[in-house]
């Protein structure tokens, strides 16, 4: 049955972490990219990255996710009163969170290069210690740094988690919660330290003020919640005289597709290059292939590869998804005085072919933007309602391709539309270095009575890898 894949798929989500842990042969994708992708943007879904505790198995590398929504049933504490304690002194902790697998790969150069300003602030209630240790932020991307020290006799863990900035809350969907252990639980007395992340929205004025809030509880006895917040100070502009902005000298075109790249900014955390795909386009644009940023400060040339990139699936800083922005980690100080954003292509689809037609009473494929896409059985059998698609890439730039992701709502035989009777999403990748080859697999749930209705379906396509490979350029310069 399918029932196993869609298991799975309600662990994961829609978006693959693209550069998971791998072995020689084989990599397993199937971790967030950062935060929740589906849902309302308002949802308190959080999520646990292991950093250092990552699971092999199956012959493949897997970053371990944990939903803690699934928290058991618990009941709060008696609340005793917070004791709160600050201490003034130099960031000195950056070994204790080194080396940990941390998704966002700009973490470790920031730790190298000492960028972590001091916090030191804590709060203690019913034995428990949180400590807020050190905190850094640009107006893009900010981190949190802390400590949580467990005093009793009971095992902890997380319940929930925000961060407050007052008259609102950090967004909920790209934040995510690391941790450095191998996992979530706090046992009787220790101590295990967490990097929260979240993006920040270059239009908001966000207030330096703001509260870390945190919700524990016992895994084990009655399982009482203990909520704990530390207010404290956190500039979201503290780089702002080291920022630089850059900008454009044309437009990027690729494939005759006009991708509009809004600048660049650099600041010590982080390089961003805000793109847009222009709306205009004879294709839908997903994604770039491959993109490399070329930067020449005070006479050297340092190449960056691999971006963080954030959207609207993965954020709650864009609501339009032809907008999103690549971040290139620095790796060293020094402001750009050009740069050059290189690709090698593409990822995108003519706009007749943004969809896909199944008869599901026979379980095969009517029209599929190409042959790379088929409908395969459930090892456990097929099931009434439900597809399995598979994905199949060749000689693919393994750190560029993006998973499929199909509209929730689909058409009858008739043009009627319906929704959806479940979660639907890409529930394994499995790729070979050594061949530059990956397979993904995609359960769509239509509902059992969808067997039902005027065949066939028609799915629309929101994403969809189908690489284009163009080599360009775009030049940026200090003037307008």
């Amino acid at each position: 049955m399918i029932d196993k894949e869609e298991r799975v798929l309600r662990q994961n989500v829609d978006e693959v972490k693209h550069n998971a842990e791998s072995l020689e042969e084989m990599k397993l994708y199937n971790a967030m990219r950062g935060g929740i992708m589906q849902g309302k943007k308002r949802e308190k879904r959080r999520s646990y990255f292991y950093g250092m505790g990552v699971v092999i198995a199956a012959a493949a590398a897997a970053l371990f996710l944990f939903n803690i929504n699934d928290a058991p049933g618990t009941e709060v504490a008696e609340q005793s009163p917070q004791s709160y304690t600050a201490t003034t002194k130099p960031w000195t902790d950056s070994a204790k969170f080194s080396g940990a697998s941390i998704s966002d790969r700009s973490f470790q150069s920031i730790l190298d290069r000492n960028l972590i300003k001091p916090v030191y602030q804590s709060v203690e209630k019913n034995g428990l210690r949180v400590e807020v240790m050190g905190a850094v932020a640009d107006t893009r991307k900010l981190f949190i740094l802390y400590s949580v020290h467990n005093n009793t006799d009971q095992t902890v863990s997380h319940a929930d988690f925000s961060l407050d900035f007052g008259a609102f809350e950090a967004a909920s969907i790209g934040a995510s919660l690391e941790i450095t252990a191998h996992s979530s639980q706090i046992n009787a007395g220790q101590t295990s330290y967490f990097i929260y992340t979240n993006n920040l929205s270059p239009t908001v004025d966000y207030p330096k003020e703001v509260t870390w809030n945190v919700m524990l509880y016992q895994t084990s006895g009655k399982g009482l919640q203990t909520n704990l917040s530390i207010p404290f100070e956190l500039d979201p502009d503290m780089f702002k005289e080291q920022t630089r902005t850059l900008h454009p000298e044309s437009n990027l075109i690729v494939d005759g597709q006009t991708i509009k790249v809004n600048q660049v900014l650099y600041t010590p955390l982080n390089t961003y290059v805000d793109l847009e795909f222009d709306k205009n386009n004879d294709k839908q644009v997903f994604s770039l292939i491959e993109p490399v940023l070329i930067v020449k400060s005070g006479g050297k040339t340092v190449k960056s590869y691999y971006p963080g990139i954030i959207t609207a699936d993965n954020s709650e800083v864009y609501s339009d998804r032809s907008k999103s922005t690549l971040y290139f980690k620095n790796t060293q100080d020094g402001q750009p005085d050009a740069a050059t954003l290189k690709t090698f292509g593409i990822a995108a689809l003519d706009k007749d072919q943004m969809k896909i037609k199944v008869d599901l009473s026979k379980k095969q494929m009517i029209e599929a933007p190409n042959s790379d896409l088929s409908i395969i059985e459930s090892e456990e059998g097929a099931e009434a309602g439900k597809i399995l698609f598979q994905q199949t890439f060749q000689k693919a730039p393994l750190n560029s391709i993006i998973s499929m992701r199909l509209s929730d709502t689909f058409t009858d035989g008739n043009g009627q539309s319906h929704k959806t009777a479940g979660v639907n999403g890409q529930i394994s990748r499995i790729s070979s270095n050594k061949e530059s080859t990956a397979v993904d697999k995609y359960l769509y749930n239509f509902g059992k009575e969808a067997v039902e209705y005027p065949q066939p379906l028609t799915l629309t396509i929101e994403r969809y890898w189908n690489p284009i490979m163009d080599t360009q350029t775009v030049e940026f310069s200090s003037q307008k």
